[in-house]
């Protein structure tokens, strides 16, 4: 087949001033999700890399000015759905680990005279640990933990659907969130103090570049690392990732209640 007629500068220009957009979106993304220095440059390298890729194809006449806006505008907004699932399956990664720890603190700070809602507490933390910690493993969006299986599970044999078991299990998350913020009382200490039982995990980063899935997704890649790389649970984080992670919890809840 052969190659289109060489193109004028004036589309060149064009082509390459979409490209360095698609650059510069990256240049966004990686200091909004990604904190490491090194991560940042090799992910803005790969995409600055994907884009020079398709405006030589373009000066080559090997794809139309059409084709190659095309093909940018889908990586841009690939690059940006993926930032926004990013910040919500990390938020509920780092909420699912405060949960745990929460959970823990209440039943030994009590002298396990509260370890049955500790108990569902670190149940919940455990399970919300492998819903959005999969993610980063394998870019698995939908997993479903055990936890969640029992609530659907419990809802069926009451002759209700899964969605039902799924708001009720969201319903729990937000309750137990609720209780851990404000959990004060003579034989349980501040659930501030129970948080740094697990103040910082041992975490190890992850061969990304070798899972499955790992190619499609740029942002994912080396997000997934930094997040376990940078992971600290300082009580000043530990805030902001409840709050953030609540509201993800209220509208997944909002969401099965509309269905």
């Amino acid at each position: 087949m052969r190659n289109r007629a060489a193109p004028e500068p004036w589309d060149i220009r064009e082509v390459e001033k979409a490209g360095k957009g698609l650059t510069l979106q990256a240049v966004t993304l990686s200091h909004r999700y990604i904190s490491n220095g090194g991560l940042k440059m090799q992910f803005v390298h790969d995409v600055d890399r994907f884009e020079q890729c398709l405006v030589n194809d373009f000066k080559n006449g090997k794809k139309s000015k059409e084709t190659v806006f095309k093909e940018l505008r889908k990586e841009r907004q690939s690059l940006m759905d993926q930032g926004a699932l990013i910040a919500k399956k990390g938020a509920g990664f780092i909420a699912g680990v405060m949960q745990v720890a929460a959970g823990a603190g209440i039943c030994y700070y009590s002298a396990t005279s509260l370890c049955s809602i500790g108990g569902i507490m670190m149940a919940h933390g455990t399970n919300n640990m492998y819903e959005n910690g999969k993610y980063f493993w394998d870019g698995d969006e939908n997993a479903t933990g055990l936890v969640r299986e029992g609530y659907q599970h419990a809802a069926e044999s009451l002759g209700y659907s899964k969605s039902h078991g799924d708001i009720a299990y969201y319903g729990t998350d937000l309750a137990l969130s609720a209780y851990g913020a404000i959990a004060k009382t003579t034989t349980a200490k501040n659930a501030a103090e129970a948080y740094q039982i697990a103040a910082k995990p041992n975490l190890k980063p992850m061969p990304w570049t070798s899972t499955p899935k790992a190619k499609q997704f740029k942002l994912f890649r080396y997000s997934s690392e930094d997040y376990l790389r940078g992971y600290q649970a300082s009580s000043r984080l530990s805030l902001g990732v409840g709050a953030l992670s609540d509201g993800v919890t209220a509208y997944s809840l909002y969401e099965e209640v509309q269905k």
